[in-house]
C-alpha cells in the first residue's frame, strides 16, 4: 500500500468522524429546540390535545370496526370464488385508486348541514381511505386457504358458524391484521384532513388531533404544530407496540399453515 493511499484512508476517516459528530452536535440542537418549543406550549393546549387525542383515536376505531363489518364477508365470498376473484378484483382497484380526499368536498357538503354532520363525514373519509387494505388483505387470505381444509369442512358437514369459527376465521386472521395496521395508519393521516376543512369562505372543524394539526399549520402556530404532531406519532408507535405487534405475532405462532 502506498502512502498515498494510506494518506487518502485517514483523511476519509476524519470526513466521516467530522461529518458524524456535525451530524450529532445537529440532533442535539434540534432537540434542545425541540424541547423549547414544547416547553412554549400552555397547559391549557395540552388539555385541549388530550381531549382531541381521544376523540381522533374513537373516530379512528369506528371506522376501522366499519371497514371491517362489510369487508370481512365480502373479502371472503370474493376470495372463495376464484371466477368472482377474477372479475371483480381488476373492478375493485380501479376504484380504489380514487383517492378518498378527492371525494371529501362532496362528503362535506352532504354532512355539514346535518346534526354532527363533520364527525360522520370524517370517519366516512377515514372509512374510504383505509378499507381497501382490508378487503385486499382479507381476499388474499380467503384465496389461500387450501382446498384440502375446505374439503374437509364439506365432509365433516360443518354448519356455517362452525365453518367460520374453525376454518375461515383462524385462516384470514393473520391477513386482518396486516390490513388493520395499514388502515390504520391510513385512518390517522385522514384525520388531519377530514377533522378541519374551509368551505365557503368559512372554517369548519371538530374536536380531533388532525383538526389542531390543520389548525396550527393554518395559523401559524408552530409549537402547537409540533406537539400535536409528537402526539399523533408517539400514540401511533405505541399502538403499534403495545397492541398490533402482539397481534401480529400471535397471528403468526398460532394461525398460519406450515
Amino acid at each position: 500500500m502506498t502512502e498515498q493511499s494510506t494518506m487518502k484512508k485517514v483523511n476519509l476517516k476524519w470526513v466521516m468522524y467530522l461529518l458524524k459528530m456535525a451530524g450529532f452536535l445537529g440532533l442535539l440542537y434540534g432537540t434542545y429546540l425541540t424541547g423549547q418549543m414544547l416547553l412554549g406550549v400552555p397547559s391549557a393546549q395540552w388539555r385541549i390535545i388530550g381531549s382531541g387525542l381521544i376523540a381522533t383515536l374513537l373516530c379512528v376505531l369506528v371506522a376501522l370496526i366499519l371497514s371491517l363489518l362489510w369487508t370481512v364477508p365480502v373479502g371472503v365470498a370474493i376470495g372463495s370464488n376464484i371466477r368472482l376473484t377474477s372479475k371483480l378484483q381488476p373492478l375493485m382497484q380501479i376504484v380504489a385508486s380514487v383517492p378518498a380526499t378527492a371525494l371529501f368536498p362532496i362528503i362535506a357538503i352532504i354532512f355539514i348541514s346535518l346534526p354532527g354532520g363533520l364527525n360522520m363525514a370524517a370517519v366516512l373519509l377515514m372509512l374510504l381511505g383505509t378499507q381497501w387494505y382490508l378487503l385486499f388483505n382479507i381476499i388474499a387470505g380467503a384465496t389461500a386457504i387450501p382446498q384440502d381444509l375446505k374439503d374437509a369442512a364439506t365432509m365433516l358437514q360443518l354448519d356455517r358458524l362452525t365453518r367460520w369459527r374453525t376454518l375461515i376465521l383462524p385462516s384470514i386472521f393473520p391477513y386482518i391484521i396486516t390490513g388493520a395496521i395499514t388502515s390504520a395508519g391510513g385512518a390517522w393521516n385522514a384525520s388531519i384532513i377530514a377533522e378541519y376543512i374551509q368551505f365557503g369562505g368559512k372554517t369548519f372543524s371538530i374536536n380531533g388531533l388532525g383538526a389542531l394539526i390543520s389548525e396550527a399549520t393554518a395559523n401559524g402556530d408552530y409549537p402547537l404544530l409540533l406537539a400535536a404532531t409528537l402526539t399523533m406519532i408517539l400514540t401511533v408507535v405505541i399502538i403499534n407496540v403495545a397492541i398490533w405487534r402482539r397481534m401480529y405475532h400471535i397471528a403468526e405462532e398460532k394461525y398460519h399453515f406450515d
